[in-house]
């Protein structure tokens, strides 16, 4: 809980912006004269400062707040004619203001007495409704005392911001300079020792056989001289001894040039760390503290308890901890709503309380904390809880799962269906209902913030929210790999932990892994974005992502470490490619793509499909690939066809498709026209390119009705047009056509 003195700091941050634009106002309105805007900007920032100041219990500023803005809806509502002498008294009020926040801001107290002479003129021209013609009035406003901050533009922020994302790129490029630097000078550094120990052992060699063989030399200067008293030397000597001082000579210039490189390493870490520091404070000035946000929070948590009748306790903790403005203007919506349904539907009135053994008052719990980059929330109730069995009936009535394979979920699974798109409906009064009604939307706000959402839960004891963001969404870091060739990223906030291929043998060709008492299911990413041509991938990573309590894998070829960077958008033109966030350019200079990990697994949101492998095999009657990029088309088919006992294999792109064919055999297929990557047409013709499929029944579900579009799709191999909406006596009719199913009509 925020102490007082706490959220006195709070209110004097708050106090000196609604000042300024009282001056601001004022002043204004002596230049130009009455404005109706300029009396509204007034009226709303007397307004809020009176709340603020009654909240922190400063009660002559709060009256004094009151009374200005009652003179500002009087003038507005044109109960009082608006004269120059006017803001003589509306300065001498703010005055007033100024002196009480002056006092509260070194002593921590209102010690002044209210002037209840000023507080009587006040109201005698709020009853009479005209301002006297002649008074003491204020001349000048006194202003708050200069403090350690200054206003600063957001525009500005986002500029500097922006140029910040462009010193990283060059930062990087050096980074991967200095690298190759440093691998140029150590197989120079290695050429050079092996040349050295060459000529060292030739030489070796050579004197020993020149005195073996008993070689003498016949310059006749040296018939004078003995071996021993005169050194001898041929051109053989004469090269080794230039080939060795050459040697030396390259081999000094290699400790010169380490040295330089060594030196230049520090430079560049130096630089490295000023631009982080320039980073972290440039963040850091649109930083907001998250005591403002948990104020307004705490308010509203007494509002709602108040209303549903209930006795809730608040206790706030993390009040010191920043976060992004964007960060921070998109979390008060999905945490209220949070709040809200455990107020509700969670915390129990105080009657049930008492007969469950539980204290009068309810308790939630609102708690920011920093771990490295991120920002951990915490949200927790002391009330009923979650029902498992209500979330797994209403499951199964929505259609998300199956009845036979709900024993085969965990209780995380299970939880995570409160997530779901139409999990619950507002016909519906039970527990359930309030805690699963919008939570889609909450889980929707926080992916927006690339940010993650778990839930637990204890039957009648508590039930905590705990979600995970960035704390700044303007630089983002990155973990990147290679895959075919070409290099990817995805944001960090999103993986849990990074796994060895090689420690999970079966993992390509069973695409499920068991880990830390997990069943995970993973997906190769060349499968997802290429053709996977039937290469078999032996050596890799597997990357665990974490959504929401889901645990999700992707198999990549290589990782090559994390970056921060700024992502780039692909504009109009590219806007269509919904799996990528955008792209980034690397020291190299070579485009990265960033993948949105939420939307390669969308679907696994809906349906958990990790206990798949563990599932009593069913009588299937047929098999049949859906191909459609409309996430809904996918699933509504998808629950159609099983319900008549047909196995069904999903994708999302003709892409998809041709690598779901190498891997599953199918008896029909159904694909939808306009898709990315590979459109229906492309697909269509692929397929009847391949001889294995030439026979395979294909039939076109889209949205595009015309003959000509049609007739396209039948001369390229089509067997089918359907025209969308479809129901189940469309696709029944269709299954009976190519024999799938029989005709029971």
């Amino acid at each position: 809980m925020l102490s007082n003195s706490e959220l006195i700091r709070y209110f004097l941050l708050e106090a000196e912006d609604y000042v300024n634009t009282l001056v601001e106002g004022v002043e204004e309105l002596e230049s130009k004269g009455f404005d109706k805007e300029t009396v509204e900007s007034l009226f709303r920032a007397t307004h809020t400062l009176k709340g603020s100041a009654s909240i922190v219990k400063l009660e002559k500023i709060t009256l004094l707040a009151h009374k200005l803005e009652d003179l500002f809806e009087a003038l507005l509502n044109k109960e009082i004619e608006y004269e120059d002498t006017f803001l003589g008294y509306i300065k001498k009020v703010i005055n007033s203001i100024v002196n009480l926040i002056n006092e509260v801001s070194t002593f921590g107290v209102e010690k002044s007495e209210l002037d209840k002479e000023l507080v009587d003129i006040i109201d005698d021209i709020l009853e009479k409704k005209e301002i006297p013609l002649k008074s003491e009035i204020a001349s000048t406003i006194e202003v708050l005392p200069v403090t350690n901050t200054v206003r600063i533009d957001l525009e500005l922020i986002e500029n500097i911001l922006t140029s910040l994302g462009e010193i990283l790129v060059q930062k990087n490029t050096l980074t991967d300079k200095e690298r190759e630097l440093l691998e140029i000078i150590e197989e120079i550094s290695h050429s050079g020792k092996r040349l050295l120990k060459e000529i060292t052992d030739f030489s070796d060699r050579y004197w020993l056989s020149a005195h073996e063989s008993g070689q003498k030399v016949t310059d006749s200067f040296f018939t004078d001289f003995g071996d021993l008293q005169f050194d001898r030397y041929d051109e053989y000597h004469i090269l080794l001894r230039k080939v060795q001082e050459i040697t030396n000579d390259i081999s000094e210039s290699m400790k010169s040039l380490l040295s330089f490189s060594e030196n230049l390493s520090l430079s560049f870490k130096s630089i490295s760390r000023e631009i982080n520091y320039l980073k972290d404070n440039l963040v850091e000035i649109r930083m907001i503290p998250a005591g403002k946000l948990l104020h307004r929070l705490a308010e509203a948590t007494r509002d709602i308890a108040e209303k549903a009748g209930k006795i809730v306790e608040v206790e706030i903790r993390g009040a010191e901890i920043k976060v992004d403005k964007p960060v921070f203007d998109s979390l008060y919506e999905p945490i209220i709503h949070i709040i809200r349904n455990a107020i509700q539907h969670g915390i129990e009135l105080p009657e049930e309380r008492i007969e469950k053994g539980k204290e009068k008052a309810g308790k939630v719990k609102i708690e920011f904390a920093k771990e490295g980059k991120n920002i951990n929330i915490e949200i927790k109730d002391d009330g009923r809880g979650i029902d498992l069995e209500k979330v797994k009936e209403t499951a199964i009535e929505r259609g998300i799962i199956s009845s036979d394979r709900i024993p085969y979920l965990t209780r995380e699974e299970i939880l995570s269906f409160i997530f779901a798109p139409g999990f619950s409906t507002s016909e519906q009064t039970d527990y359930l209902s309030g805690r699963g009604m919008g939570l889609n939307i909450v889980k929707t706000a926080i992916s927006k913030l690339k940010g993650t959402i778990e839930v637990f839960s204890e039957s009648d004891k508590e039930t905590t929210f705990r979600i995970k963001i960035p704390q700044s969404l303007s630089i983002s870091t990155l973990l990147v790999f290679r895959s075919s060739k070409l290099e990817y990223a995805v944001p960090i906030n999103y993986v849990e932990e990074i796994l060895s291929l090689e420690d999970f043998p079966d993992a390509v060709k069973e695409k499920i892994i068991n880990h830390k008492n997990r069943s995970i299911q993973v997906k190769l990413f060349s499968e997802i974005f290429f053709s996977s041509n039937g290469k078999k991938l032996e050596k890799g990573y597997i990357i665990i992502f974490n959504f929401s309590g889901i645990r999700r894998g992707l198999v990549v070829e290589e990782v090559l470490g994390h970056e921060e960077t700024t992502i780039n958008s692909f504009g109009k033109f590219l806007e269509g490619l919904t799996q990528y966030l955008g792209y980034f350019i690397s020291g190299k200079g070579i485009p990265r793509y960033v993948i949105d990990p939420l939307k390669i697994y969308e679907e696994e949101f809906v349906l958990t499909p990790s206990y798949a492998a563990f599932i009593e095999p069913i009588s299937y009657k047929g098999a049949v690939l859906v191909v459609d990029d409309s996430i809904s088309v996918r699933k509504s088919l998808q629950n159609i066809l099983e319900s008549k006992k047909i196995r069904v294999y999903t994708a999302k792109d003709g892409n998809e498709a041709l690598n779901v064919l190498e891997n599953k055999n199918v008896d029909l297929i159904i694909t939808d026209l306009e898709m990315p990557i590979m459109h229906g047409y492309e697909l269509i013709t692929r397929i009847r390119k391949d001889p294995r499929y030439r026979d395979l029944p294909i039939v076109v579900l889209t949205s595009r009705g015309t003959k000509k579009h049609e007739e396209k799709a039948l001369s390229l191999g089509a067997d089918g047009y359907i025209v969308k909406p479809f129901d189940d006596k469309t696709i029944s009719q269709l299954l009976i056509k190519f024999e799938l199913i029989k005709d029971t009509f």
